[in-house]
């Protein structure tokens, strides 16, 4: 302990100098920052470099969709004869890489805390470039499967690290949508990957471009975070006073270093007093209602059923009675441009309206999308074309006696190429469409041929511009500004982790539920949770907008001392 005591000092005496505003041997130094951008330009820069991390999570999410169509008919030719094989080899591909990102978050929060949010980033960096070109050289399944875990390992440690550096970087009043820019990074992804996977069709090799073009972007992030500073609270926090305030000096106009880093130095000594385990942490009030607000907040986006939306937009669309897959994939991108520009919009107004103003009328908007969404495929269920009696060859008995019934049992629904309204023959998946000349029926697998796609498309479009602007962009907002210093690492990996097992949970039921509850009462069911969501965020959700970091944690104090007084009062005969 007392060696520990000695090599505490001196950053002890810069702290000390820091709190009673004398000059400190780091002062001259950053003073006059050699930078060549404005501060306020420089914290731009930062915020677009590390939402480069966003942009691989988002093209991640989006390219899978268009890839495992093509996929069918190379690496995966040798399943097509057992229909059950191919679909739990198509769920594993997927997620694999949800798994990892959920392993890569958990591991996140700790990592970013040891090695600093920098070399956090450039090792998920490495991870996903690696996982790429794995995939684009993969000649079997297996190395897929290994490739998309590394991928999803480099885009967990992204999702957890980029938020809390760029919220350490930022100054308060534009922390929020700064933080935002990593989210519109995230649908600028969604949407490139689509528009990747609709252009790579027509290239040889097509899904092998799709999953290996994304180690671009990761090598350049690599290349940009070189000129980046490390997180100015990391630090300090860690005694390194000098390197603290250089970042500083090119993060925060000169006038305002000194006291940003005797607010942060006094901060950080306050949690160094009050030092505990992360363990006991959780045992301590203000925590708890910190992980309760982070944790729910990640829950409700996945349980929402974003994801859902963006790894099977095209399979949406084919349950809505679009037959080519290249046409599903070149649909699919307006939904995708639709949440790019809503988070946008999202980004412009999460520090002027607030982060419950905006969460709440998001969640309004999403419960009506998805109100909607169900009332279309419900609407396309009761005018779903008819079995036709001779010809069919489904096993099931009775013969169903509709496409939507035909679909459930397990068969596939062969459409009349004259009239999509004509009766169609319900066939085992092995027969295929031979009952006649093949030019004759279209082969529905995933959907019900319906003149009802535009309304599904509105209901689509119109959920993406209600949840991107809020519900999309406000958790991650909120995780990276409520946790306490001491602890942000872990809760942020905890808060990160838990929407990852959410998405996984959601991708992985949503084909079940369509299969038993048909597209309407699917979505209706995710339009239950969101309202009830709302109603939870109203009680429980509060406001950040314009407080400090430091000014946070005081906030949460306040509230705990309130809620125990007012417990004792209560007690009191």
């Amino acid at each position: 302990m007392a060696s520990t005591s000695t090599n505490d000092t001196p950053a002890a005496a810069e702290r000390a100098a820091l709190l009673q505003g004398q000059p400190t041997s780091a002062s001259t130094a950053v003073q006059s920052p050699a930078v060549w951008l404005s501060p306020r330009a420089y914290v731009w820069l930062l915020t677009f470099i590390c939402g480069i991390g966003g942009f691989l999570f988002g093209y991640d999410t989006g390219v899978i969709s268009g890839a495992l169509p093509y996929m069918q008919d190379d690496v995966l030719a040798s399943y097509q004869t057992d229909a059950a094989r191919l679909s739990w080899i198509q769920g594993l591909i997927v997620s694999a890489a949800v798994g990892g990102a959920a392993g890569g978050s958990a591991a996140g929060g700790a990592l970013s805390d040891w090695l600093g949010r920098k070399k956090a980033l450039l090792a998920g960096d490495v991870l996903f470039a690696a996982g790429a070109f794995l995939m684009a050289a993969a000649p079997g399944v297996s190395v897929i499967i290994a490739g998309r875990a590394l991928v999803g390992l480099g885009v967990g440690l992204a999702s957890v690290t980029v938020p809390v550096y760029i919220a350490e970087s930022a100054p308060a009043d534009v922390r929020a949508t700064l933080v935002t820019v990593n989210v519109l990074m995230i649908t600028s992804g969604q949407f490139v990957a689509y528009l990747a996977d609709y252009l790579f069709t027509f290239v040889p090799g097509t899904w092998r471009w799709m999953l290996g073009v994304a180690a671009v972007p990761a090598v350049l992030q690599m290349v940009g975070l070189c000129f980046l500073p490390e997180s100015p609270r990391w630090l300090l926090a860690r005694g390194r006073q000098q390197e603290g305030r250089a970042a500083l000096g090119k993060l925060t106009a000169s006038a305002d270093v000194d006291r940003e880093a005797a607010d942060i130095s006094a901060q950080v000594d306050a949690d160094r007093a009050a030092r505990i385990s992360v363990w006991a942490a959780l045992g301590t009030p203000e925590l708890r209602a910190q992980l309760h607000i982070g944790v729910g907040l990640q829950v409700l986006q996945q349980l929402a059923g974003i994801n859902t939306v963006m790894y099977y937009t095209p399979v949406i669309l084919e349950l809505a009675g679009v037959h080519n897959k290249r046409t599903a994939l070149l649909v699919a991108m307006a939904p995708a441009a639709v949440n790019a520009l809503g988070t946008a919009v999202g980004m412009v107004t999460i520090d002027k309206c607030g982060r419950r103003k905006l969460l709440l009328s998001s969640l309004c908007g999403v419960t009506l999308a998805l109100l909607l969404l169900g009332g279309a495929f419900k609407v396309s269920e009761m005018h779903a074309p008819r079995v036709a009696l001779t010809g069919s060859s489904c096993p099931a008995r009775p013969l169903p006696g509709t496409c939507a019934e035909c679909l459930r049992q397990g068969c596939i629904f062969c459409e009349s190429a004259a009239s999509a309204a004509a009766s169609g023959l319900c066939m085992a998946k092995g027969d295929g469409c031979t009952a006649g000349p093949e030019e004759e029926y279209f082969e529905n697998s995933a959907g019900c041929p319906s003149g009802f796609m535009p309304l599904v498309l509105a209901g689509l479009l119109l959920y993406l511009a209600a949840f991107s602007p809020g519900l999309g962009p406000v958790p991650w907002a909120v995780n990276a500004e409520i946790f306490p210093s001491q602890v942000r690492g872990f809760a942020s990996g905890a808060a990160a982790t838990a929407n990852w097992v959410t998405n996984a949970a959601v991708a992985q039921t949503f084909p079940v539920l369509t299969r038993t509850l048909g597209g309407s009462g699917t979505f209706w069911l995710y339009a239950g949770i969101a309202a009830a969501g709302a109603v939870w965020a109203f009680l429980t959700l509060v406001e950040t907008q314009g407080l400090s970091l430091e000014e946070v944690q005081e906030m949460f104090k306040a509230r705990t001392k309130m809620r125990q007084s007012g417990s004792a009062q209560r007690l009191q005969p």
